[in-house]
């Protein structure tokens, strides 16, 4: 019996490992979306974006505005490096197979000057054994940052 609750505890832990892999494969995706903006290239966003991901947008008293990939990797390539830095931060990710979420809290200064701030919201699938964003929304609440 000892070794029956013994081999079931340690068989539980095995989903918590690979979800915790998960769940750091899926911000590392993340990262790598943030350090390209800041970079001004958008190279590594039409790798880490399926092409037909919509991202959107909720600001308050606007109607949903729906962005698509080619317009912001385009903004992304008219930024000088280092000239928008969006951080993001208490990040939370789901996964589930090959499904993941990720709300993700944000800042954004442009010319090193806050411009806004709020939540972004992804969506993620595992395709060939990589992350890739699937949907994109966010929110701009300019109002509520803490330092502005």
């Amino acid at each position: 019996m000892i070794v029956g609750a013994l081999l079931l505890l340690v068989s539980s832990g095995f989903p918590a490992r690979a979800t915790a892999s998960e769940e750091k494969a899926v911000r590392a995706v993340l990262d790598q979306i943030f350090d390209a903006m800041r970079a001004g290239d958008s190279g590594p966003l039409k790798t880490l974006i399926l092409p037909d991901a919509p991202l959107d947008r909720i600001m308050p008293g606007k109607p949903l505005h729906h962005g698509d990939l080619s317009k912001w990797t385009a903004w992304v390539d008219g930024l000088q490096p280092g000239q928008a830095d969006e951080q993001i931060f208490d990040v939370k990710i789901n996964v589930e197979g090959a499904l993941a979420s990720a709300w993700a809290p944000f800042t954004i200064a442009l010319d090193g000057e806050l411009k806004s701030c709020g939540v972004n919201h992804f969506t993620l699938v595992k395709l060939d054994d990589a992350w890739k964003v699937s949907a994109l929304i966010d929110t701009h609440t300019p109002e509520k940052c803490p330092t502005k």
